[in-house]
């Protein structure tokens, strides 16, 4: 018994396998998320490291040189660039993407980097290791703009940055324009000589007492009790009212005996403005494989909240990723949904109205299928698989309709509609298998692609090639039984 034949005659079991079929696709569409590309580790990383005051020669010899030493050490690596400026050093890494592991070379790179030891003391941080990812891009950026008195605008700017990263699916929240709190000491000479009060005796006294150390824990039968020492400056009068020296007699030197004490900020390492006006910009990151558009939705709420909230500021997005997935999105239901008016309309107008309808029913079913199993294959929908699926449209119905016109031509010559049925699969199932086969082959080409190109079009012929086999299946075994 041909296969053909036992899903044609248990045609309780077929309708049934259909509406599982079905189930499956609507559970795979649910569980795919939309976001603007497919995510490719690109085999990259940046180091960055900030060294404020040094020059490009400085940079060079104390930063870049010891650090790239130990980086050329890593095995894989395709190529080491550098960049060495005034106050900053920028170090570009990269391996072949298509003979290493990815994760594996990035743990090796960022412990040679860890491994430098002789930077320079007085660095502020350390270098800043940044694996590029093509799942690592800005998904909305905003600009806060109103006056920035006391900070006011800046502080906005870190409330919201702290509320949006509470979002799981936000990788991080970069704030251009913005500027830290910062509390100036001008130390005046003549006072410094006067109590004979050196510099460093000032700054030591100011860093210890800001600290905030654990100390210790006490213990009794019933419970136990964690001490911790905090002495943080939390304003200008806590800074000027540091000790500096004291007697026995009571009488003290203050650091606003010596110096004047200034609540100010950091000077900006960007200067930003929108639309002319001064504003500090908010550039959100999502993480891989999460939802762009259920994300920006997220975070719309937060940002009404904050607007309702600060009213005397504007908060415009500028760039919103979420408008272009959904721009994707429609014109991929707007070519299924035309492509299914067409096929039904010009079936209806060749083929009888009932065997019309049933053929194109194959497109929906087909593209379900393919829905299925994206996500068991670890995709989503994004530029390159609704590219896929654009593709395979046009290409999934016209197995039904060859097949259902030759059984149409049967039945007008009077064979019996299971005969016309079966005869119509054993005729033409090798001519078509051959068609389909000769599509795949013109795309699965892509999937020896090599390098980052290769890793982002190799989706298209998976996508295809999972198309057509549906095609295929639904034609030969559920659209007899129809």
């Amino acid at each position: 018994m041909s296969p053909a034949k036992f899903f044609l005659e248990n045609y309780k079991f077929t309708v049934i396998l259909t509406i599982l079929v079905i189930v499956f696709g609507i559970s795979g569409m649910r569980n795919l998320n939309s976001e603007s590309y497919p995510t490719v580790d690109f085999a990259m990383a940046m180091i960055t490291t900030n060294y404020d005051g040094a020059s490009a020669d400085e940079i060079e010899s104390r930063i870049t040189k010891p650090l790239e030493e130990e980086i050329r050490s890593v095995a894989d690596l395709k190529d080491v660039r550098s960049v060495s400026q005034a106050g900053k050093s920028s170090i570009f890494v990269r391996a072949d993407i298509d003979s290493v592991d990815v994760q594996k070379f990035m743990a090796d790179l960022q412990r040679s980097v860890d491994r430098v030891s002789n930077l320079p003391p007085d660095l502020r941080e350390k270098p800043r290791f940044i694996e590029l990812k093509s799942e690592e891009f800005p998904v909305l950026e905003m600009a806060i703009i109103g006056p920035n008195d006391n900070r006011k605008r800046d502080i906005i700017a870190d409330l919201l940055k702290e509320s949006l990263e509470d979002n799981k699916a936000v990788l991080r929240v970069q704030l251009t324009g913005y500027r830290k709190r910062m509390f100036k000491v001008q130390l005046d000479p003549n006072k410094l000589d006067k109590h004979h009060i050196g510099i460093g005796e000032v700054i030591g006294k100011i860093k210890a007492s800001n600290v905030n150390i654990a100390g210790g824990r006490l213990k009794s039968n019933r419970e136990q009790a964690l001490l911790r020492l905090e002495g943080k400056i939390a304003d200008a009068e806590d800074l000027k009212n540091i000790v500096l020296r004291a007697n026995f007699s009571g009488q003290k030197i203050l650091v606003k005996d010596i110096a004047n004490v200034i609540d100010d900020e950091t000077d900006p390492k960007v200067n930003a403005r929108y639309n002319g006006k001064p504003a500090t910009l908010l550039i959100v990151t999502k993480k891989g494989g999460a939802d762009t558009i259920s994300l920006v939705e997220s975070m719309d709420s937060t940002i009404q909240d904050f607007k309702q909230s600060y009213p005397k500021y504007k908060f415009d997005i500028y760039a919103n990723e979420a408008l272009k997935v959904k721009n994707r999105l429609e014109v991929l239901t707007s070519n299924a949904v035309s492509g299914l008016v067409l096929v039904i309309v010009f079936l209806l107008l060749f083929l009888p109205g009932r065997i019309g309808i049933m053929a194109s029913l194959s497109l929906p079913t087909a593209v379900l299928v393919t829905f299925g199993f994206m996500p068991i294959l670890g995709m989503n929908l994004n530029a390159v698989t609704i590219l896929a699926l654009v593709i395979a449209l046009g290409m999934l119905v016209d197995n039904s309709v060859v097949i259902s016109e030759n059984y149409a031509r049967l039945r007008k010559e009077g064979v019996a509609s299971k005969e016309a049925a079966l005869d119509s699969i054993r005729k033409l199932w090798l001519p078509i298998t051959a068609t389909a086969m000769t599509t795949a082959a013109a795309f699965l080409p892509m999937l020896v692609t090599r390098g980052i190109m290769g890793q982002f079009i190799k989706w298209i012929p998976i996508v295809v090639c999972i198309a057509l086999f549906a095609s295929l299946i639904e034609s030969f075994f559920f659209l007899p039984m129809r």
